[in-house]
């Protein structure tokens, strides 16, 4: 981005300068209290794109000005779209009440023109008294609370706390363990294991879904709802995926050979994976390289991974549907996509949300949204998964509502390839024959 005159009063500092001012900041902050906040602003680029830099530039310029009005602040250019705002000789609730309102602003929009932008932010605090060793230490701690809440949300504010160290801590960890594993060989604390799920009409089970996860000496086993947003964040999503893809490849050559029918296996997929220009090539080789036919590989995506880059993410699942690879969105009713975005996807199967399933039976409304759902899904020619399903009363409900598949502990709990080539083609335990 062009920098413009406001912007330029600001002084791009490198990673090294900023360090060196928030040591300053330190040596002081016993003497009075010293709060930083790091600000991040959100997809920015998207905006270049959509309304030019000539407004990317005026808006960088109003959110500049505005920070710099903050009574008592002073601000430093961390990055092209990233501030650090310090506020000096102000207590605890003095500076939490300037997170509050730095959120409440950017809730609003940004007069350019005769025109009304939105900008979004994350926000990361570190409050008095300060107790960073250094100041790259401080600017870590900073960095985690920002990205924190980017997780949160839009225009999110987290505070660094005690308790957000040991998470972070927790997670740096881990998203070591799995950088070690993932260069291994064939790591054994790194697990690809499979949840078979039933066509119900058959009786039989004839398709299943991979499942990560890994052991840790400290943290015990971490399962795939930790796993995978860590390998997301620590730039590991596409080594992890490729990782269950050619595991999932290699069991699904063993099910030809030995005869199994069945349908297809699953991998749940990184939309960072499918923001790859070459991966669909590269799945096509994988394919060829382990003898596998197109059509009984199948890649799930959850809705949100769809919110950010719906353009890019599409396109390329058009690619890998062209391949003969079968696209399942999962985690279907939590509210995104919706059917007017299923429609433009090259999606064959939806996979209703575990928490959807679970709460059937106390919410009346709920099982409404769920038949409706399995019926229009079956109206537009798409097959339909539900997941999570533990109870003889959600089996009854899904299956007096015609749901093709259902997958959950009432069938089976998450087994090893080898449990699962005695499975596939045989039917489940006896309580689907109820």
């Amino acid at each position: 981005m062009d920098q413009t005159e406001e912007t330029r009063a600001l002084a791009l500092l490198t990673r090294a300068d900023c360090a060196r001012e928030m040591e300053a900041l330190l040596g002081a902050a016993q003497a009075r209290g010293t709060a930083v906040f790091k600000i991040s602003l959100l997809d920015f680029k998207n905006f270049n794109d959509i309304f030019g830099r000539y407004y990317g530039d005026l808006l960088l310029q109003k959110v500049t000005a505005y920070l710099g009005g903050l009574t008592g602040a002073r601000v430093l250019r961390a990055g092209g779209v990233e501030f650090l705002v310090v506020l000096e000789n102000c207590g605890y609730a003095a500076a939490k009440e300037l997170c509050d309102a730095v959120c409440d602003r950017f809730n609003q929009t940004w007069r350019i023109g005769n025109m009304d932008f939105v900008c979004s932010m994350a926000l990361g605090a570190a409050l008095p008294p300060l107790t960073a060793e250094n100041g790259e230490a401080l600017l870590e701690m900073l960095d985690g609370a920002a990205q924190e809440a980017y997780q949160v949300g839009q225009n999110a504010a987290v505070i660094y706390t005690a308790e957000l160290r040991d998470s972070l801590q927790r997670t740096k960890a881990i998203a070591t363990r799995l950088k070690n594993a993932l260069a291994a060989a064939d790591d054994p604390d790194l697990e690809v294991c499979y949840r078979p799920t039933v066509l119900y009409k058959a009786h039989r089970y004839t398709r299943a879904e991979s499942y990560l996860r890994l052991f840790t000496d400290t943290y015990g086993l971490i399962g795939a709802a930790t796993l995978i947003p860590i390998a997301e964040q620590s730039g590991l999503a596409c080594a992890l995926n490729l990782y269950a893809i050619r595991h999932t490849l290699a069991l699904i050559r063993r099910l030809l050979d030995a005869g199994r029918a069945f349908e297809t296996i699953s991998v749940p997929v990184s939309a960072i994976q499918f923001l790859q220009p070459g991966f669909a090539g590269e799945l096509d080789a994988l394919l060829k390289e382990y003898g596998v036919p197109a059509d009984k590989l199948a890649l799930e995506l959850t809705e949100s991974t769809l919110i950010n880059s719906f353009l890019q993410v599409s396109c390329m699942m058009q690619q890998v549907a062209d391949l003969g690879v079968e696209l399942i969105l999962s985690n279907f009713g939590t509210g995104y996509s919706g059917i007017n975005n299923v429609l433009d996807l090259p999606v064959q199967v939806l996979k209703l949300d575990r928490m959807v399933i679970q709460q059937m039976e106390n919410d009346p409304r709920c099982g409404c949204v769920v038949e409706g759902l399995i019926s229009i899904a079956h109206k537009l020619g798409m097959k339909i998964v539900a997941e999570g399903v533990e109870t003889d009363s959600q089996r009854e409900q899904l299956a007096g509502w015609d749901c093709d598949y259902q997958q959950g502990f009432y069938y089976s709990a998450t087994v090893h390839a080898d449990e699962l080539v005695g499975m596939l083609s045989m039917p489940p335990a006896d309580p689907v024959q109820g």
